[in-house]
């Protein structure tokens, strides 16, 4: 029973993944959510780990209100908890899954390029 419900949150999670996506290519976004995601990276390559941080907040400053909720939504997916302010507190082991966003924002971006 374990084993299924987790697989079940994963495919619900990879689901709510791809509408995120889909959605931020739609809003014409990836761009800026690849820069935040790529310096959300480097820092953590920097520091060796993933800890408490902070990111410009330019990077969560879109024309529309709906586009941040989306961002700081589609970050939090990979275990990451993004505020409003680019303060950031990662969960247990969110760089493979953040290194995966990346992957996959830098692939959207290339192909919409």
């Amino acid at each position: 029973v374990w084993i299924q419900t987790q697989f079940i949150s994963a495919v619900l999670m990879e689901d709510q993944l791809d509408l995120l996506l889909l959605k931020s290519l739609e809003k014409k976004i990836v761009p800026q959510q690849l820069k935040l995601v790529r310096t959300h990276l480097t820092l953590a390559s920097f520091q060796g780990e993933m800890q408490h941080f902070h990111v410009d907040a330019r990077l969560l400053s879109f024309p529309h209100k709906k586009e941040q909720k989306l961002t700081i939504a589609l970050v939090q997916l990979s275990g990451v908890h993004l505020q409003k302010d680019g303060s950031a507190v990662p969960g247990d082991q969110p760089f493979e899954a953040v290194a995966a966003l990346f992957v996959a924002l830098y692939a959207l971006n290339l192909l919409s390029g």
